[in-house]
């Protein structure tokens, strides 16, 4: 894993044993190289990761990266913007990370806010790769940091137009405002992102919401077109095996919230735990019902780890662990997806015992 590497498609290469076949096959670790291939080392400098469709029988994954303004990562974003077509998706994320690191009063300079890029990968053909979805997320994970980021609705909405190289529209900026009207009092909006290269326009919000009683109360008042007694049943089925606050996901258009709805479920452990068991009776209870795949389940299993690899320029560290995984509700179909994590870590030599060199970015992306 030598860190002289161009792009980050030799690292990769290198971690082929770590991913079980159950949850990428040949043809999609294919799909995945071409793009790591098309990206800079920069990549492994902070967390990475995938999103799984535990349901979808095709062994396939999603890929994200995150690159906070002003690193490496960003500046080849930056200009891989200013190479773009004028007024192409590209360019717009590229011009808006730049703006981000240039002017210190801007949203993710003054209030230390950060950028996950979501590619899809799932079911594309091979070199049609469309433009990645972009999450603003806060630097860290204190409740001064989400709500100085997150909390005013007006900036943080200007700033996802501008990334998405989208025009105002007043009809959606006035379904934004009645999300934030309807927050309950301990909920907050902790991610906000669009998806440029989906086909319908939408603005993506995660909600914090701290129970049941206040998800099914939200949903109504928002008006979303779905059942709210499925979510609760949904809920309550896992309360025992998942934090007390879930995420909600809602796509808002300008015609109002879209039936697609994501329930974001934690396991109550701390980021960097593996927690194998906790998360197999979790998985094991959302299979049946939801008709996941028994093998894709086999498969997720086998992701929390840690592992050394050996190579040239030294020792390193591969953590890899579950963060979430989400139900999907959408006009009555229902799948499953888990967002998972890897971390490459140099271990640094200090006297006969190596110490790891731990990054404290990778808390930030939970």
């Amino acid at each position: 894993m030598n860190e002289s590497q161009d792009t980050f498609g030799g690292l990769l290469a290198e971690l082929r044993s770590l991913f079980p076949s159950e949850l990428i096959g040949d043809a999609s670790w294919e799909q995945l190289v071409a793009l790591s291939h098309r990206l800079p080392i920069h990549v492994a400098e902070n967390r990475f990761g995938f999103e799984f469709d535990l349901c979808d029988p095709d062994p396939a994954a999603d890929f994200c990266v995150v690159p906070a303004p002003g690193t490496p990562l960003a500046g080849f974003y930056v200009r891989q913007g200013d190479q773009a077509s004028p007024g192409s998706a590209e360019a717009a994320l590229g011009s808006f990370l730049a703006d981000q690191a240039r002017d210190p009063d801007s949203l993710l300079a003054r209030n230390g806010g950060g950028v996950i890029l979501e590619y899809d990968l799932a079911g594309i053909p091979l070199n049609q790769l469309a433009s990645p979805g972009i999450f603003l997320v806060p630097g860290n994970l204190e409740e001064e940091s989400v709500r100085a980021l997150l909390g005013d609705p007006e900036p943080l909405v200007s700033a996802l137009w501008a990334v998405a190289g989208w025009e105002h529209d007043a009809e959606e900026w006035r379904q934004v405002q009645q999300i934030y009207e309807a927050l309950p009092p301990h909920g907050k909006i902790s991610q906000a992102g669009v998806l440029p290269g989906r086909r319908h326009r939408a603005l993506r919000f995660i909600i914090q919401i701290p129970s049941t009683d206040d998800a099914v109360e939200m949903l109504e008042k928002i008006r979303w077109p779905g059942s709210t007694a499925e979510v609760a049943a949904v809920l309550d089925g896992v309360e025992e095996l998942t934090r007390p606050s879930m995420g909600l996901s809602v796509d808002v258009t300008s015609r109002g919230v879209s039936h697609r709805l994501g329930l974001e479920l934690f396991r109550p452990v701390m980021w960097y735990e593996l927690d194998r068991s906790g998360w197999k009776r979790l998985l094991y209870f959302l299979a049946e019902p939801n008709q996941c795949r028994p093998a894709k389940i086999r498969g997720l299993q086998e992701w929390p780890r840690l592992e050394s690899m050996f190579a040239e320029d030294g020792v390193y560290q591969v953590r890899q662990n579950i963060n979430h995984v989400k139900v999907v509700m959408d006009r009555g179909n229902r799948s499953v997806k888990a967002y998972v994590g890897m971390y490459v870590l140099k271990v640094k030599q200090s006297g006969d015992a190596p110490d790891v060199v731990m990054d404290e970015t990778i808390a930030r992306v939970e």
